[in-house]
């Protein structure tokens, strides 16, 4: 096989496996828009079916655990739109779910703590909070750093840039 066959059976080798890629990118952003709507309905069907029922103050954390799980999926979403759109993966919005998966696993394991106190899982439950914000706070650096540090690779057009100025 000379150069010109090589590279020919090369470049659509490389086509085929992108269009592969993309078609399973695209199922995975269905998938997670028709789940992420799903969970939106049921978790607005459930607050207002349960208005009579149960504790308000338990409806509003069960509602704001399904909305914030809600915007997970969402940046998920976002997420693989970037990689479809330009074809780099980029590592801020994983980290943004991260964020707001501890926010999310902080607000219930803080409501659960008032009703832990006195017992032997207080501990468990304050370490967990700990550890937890220790998460929210190493992730919020990292987000911080890959805004502020030179890389050597180009940008993504849907992160923000470290120099744009708000006023």
């Amino acid at each position: 096989m000379d150069d010109r066959q090589d590279e020919w059976l090369r470049e659509r080798t490389e086509g085929f496996f992108g269009y592969v890629e993309d078609v399973l990118y695209v199922a995975v952003a269905v998938a997670l828009s028709l789940g992420g709507v799903a969970l939106f309905g049921y978790a607005i069907y459930e607050f207002l079916s349960g208005l009579g029922d149960a504790g308000f103050s338990d409806l509003i954390l069960d509602l704001l655990d399904g909305l914030l799980l809600v915007f997970i999926i969402t940046e998920l979403i976002h997420t693989v739109r970037a990689v479809i759109d330009e074809k780099v993966l980029v590592p801020e919005p994983f980290l943004i779910v991260g964020i707001v998966a501890a926010i999310r696993r902080l607000v219930v394991v803080s409501a659960e703590a008032k009703d832990l106190l006195g017992t032997k899982d207080f501990g468990d439950a304050l370490l967990e909070i700990g550890v937890l914000t220790g998460t929210v706070v190493f992730f919020a650096l990292a987000i911080f750093l890959l805004r502020n540090t030179v890389r050597s690779e180009p940008s993504s057009k849907h992160e923000p840039a470290a120099d744009d100025d708000e006023s």
